[in-house]
């Protein structure tokens, strides 16, 4: 028998098929746009998500050479912040508005004049950002008050899927605790906050445990996936606290590095705590009445990715000729340069930036561009550029007494030797690799097996499961030039340069 997870990503929807020693069987994944109609906006179908994971479940099914009653259990992670609108015939009123979305700045403002800007944050404990439920909901409300009378429910990503899946209505706290609506030190829905802004309050779901059953999968479902009917369905997660799971940080002292399409630095707490000055987010782990710090950086991988769309050409059709990942080439090119590229510093403020700025108007960019550069410059620019970011997140961690042991890293960026040597060296710290790279995926296959009793609990699923198959330790001559890049030059940009980005704020 194996266990399901699958990720409902910003990019694509992964499905893994595990053994119960974590095994990899099968995985499959299937791509979707992101749909901008106007600058600034992010939106996706949500039956995209419902199309790529039924083929997505057909052909993991059929890359392992299983049928669907072999699968014990399904379990979900999902992009967090995103927001779909149920109607009551059970279809999306229109596009979902998904977290890259910056059409709310406005709304967010709005928020604190309504709520009390202290009473709000002493209830969410994060910053009111665009691309977060609450203020996307708050910006329907005002534009498209003809859709906003119609919900029925309001649902995060993953949790539609699911829904299409069981026909089950709910969400899980470490998805809801992402809303800005929700009470993260209670661990519920806060009533005060949405009464605050006039929502109905049946709109919101259930919450239940990520390890719970939230349902079985449909007749209907089994016959358009192939997984069969009443198999369990647990609810799941969102894919920072299912992925820092699924790299085994369920426990204080090792934190995670996360370098996906976003990045994030996720460390696990026992108690409830949060940043008082607001850098870095406190929201509910997927592990029972445990909580997690996040930092997260909104263009970590997508850098890069704007990179080789734009100026790597060439790869991307060596690619599709050769079978050859094209940001393998990218990061071999990278090499070529010296750690700290000759003076040239890259900010990867491409769609503004959250931890620590938390600033939607920020802008990136390259600094210290001479005529010697070359390209090869700009793309380890922007490799260390990346870690950089996420090491603002990792001096705020430190600042609330956060302990760093070790720093698992997770997300495509995992995959480039470089990318980690280049982790190990900046954050001056080990990185170590686990044996899975779709760790959302993967930590969702676990919580599965937890919710129908393969494991007694996190702590056994993960030491059965998770292996280290890599481990970088910092270079001192590098991790000086690091440091010193750091603290000279790259801390001081965003404030530098903050006055111009201010003079086009709305």
């Amino acid at each position: 028998m194996y266990l399901m997870g699958i990720d409902v990503g910003t990019s694509s929807t992964k499905v893994l098929i595990i053994d119960y020693l974590g095994r990899t069987i099968a995985k499959s994944s299937v791509e979707y746009p992101i749909e901008s109609p106007l600058e600034g906006y992010a939106e996706q179908n949500p039956e995209a998500w419902w199309t790529a994971t039924k083929i997505s479940v057909k052909r993991a099914l059929e890359g392992a050479g299983i049928r669907g009653d072999d699968i014990s259990a399904v379990g979900f992670s999902g992009q967090m912040h995103g927001t779909v609108l149920l109607g009551r015939d059970g279809k999306p009123l229109r596009d979902a508005i998904i977290w890259l979305d910056k059409r709310s700045i406005n709304e967010c403002n709005e928020i604190y004049e309504s709520i009390g800007k202290e009473k709000t944050l002493s209830i969410v404990s994060n910053p009111v950002m665009p691309g977060f439920t609450g203020p996307t909901l708050l910006w329907i409300k005002k534009n498209e008050p003809h859709i906003f009378n119609k919900i029925f429910k309001v649902l995060l990503p993953k949790d539609y899927v699911r829904f299409r899946l069981t026909g089950s209505l709910n969400t899980d706290f470490s998805d809801a605790s992402a809303t800005l609506l929700f009470d993260v030190g209670r661990r519920e829905w806060s009533d005060h906050i949405i009464n605050g802004l006039s929502f109905p309050r049946d709109v919101f779901p259930d919450v239940l445990e990520s390890k719970e059953i939230a349902g079985e999968v449909k007749a209907d479902s089994s016959e358009e996936t192939g997984l069969s009917a009443g198999t369990p369905v647990v609810t799941g997660g969102g894919d920072s606290q299912v992925g820092a799971m699924g790299c085994s940080v369920i426990e204080p002292g090792l934190i995670s590095s996360n370098i996906g399409t976003g990045g994030q630095i996720f460390a696990a707490i026992d108690e409830f705590r949060f940043d008082p000055k607001y850098r870095v987010h406190t929201f509910c782990h997927v592990v029972p009445k445990k909580w997690c710090l996040q930092g997260a950086i909104l263009s970590a991988g997508l850098s890069l990715r704007w990179f080789k769309d734009n100026f790597a050409q060439a790869e991307s059709i060596t690619s599709s000729l050769c079978g050859i990942d094209p940001y393998d080439l990218l990061s071999r090119e990278a090499e070529l340069s010296e750690p700290g590229c000759s003076g040239l510093v890259f900010l990867p403020y491409l769609s503004g930036e959250r931890s620590p700025h938390m600033d939607p108007s920020a802008r990136g960019g390259f600094f210290g561009l001479t005529l010697n550069h070359r390209r090869h410059h700009f793309i380890r620019a922007i490799m260390e550029g990346v870690v950089f970011a996420l090491r603002d997140c990792i001096e705020v961690f430190k600042e609330l007494g956060v302990s760093v042991e070790g720093i698992i890293a997770r997300g495509g960026g995992a995959k480039s030797d470089l990318w980690l040597q280049i982790q190990a060296d900046i954050f001056n710290s080990r990185v170590l690799k686990v044996g899975v790279e779709e760790d959302p995926a993967f930590g969702a296959a676990l919580l599965a097996g937890i919710g129908v009793g393969v494991y007694r609990d996190f702590k056994e699923a993960c030491e059965k499961t998770i292996k280290f198959t890599a481990v970088k330790h910092p270079n001192e001559e590098r991790a000086k030039i690091y440091d010193r890049i750091y603290t000279r030059i790259y801390r001081n940009l965003y404030h530098s340069l903050r006055l111009y980005w201010d003079s086009n704020r709305p």
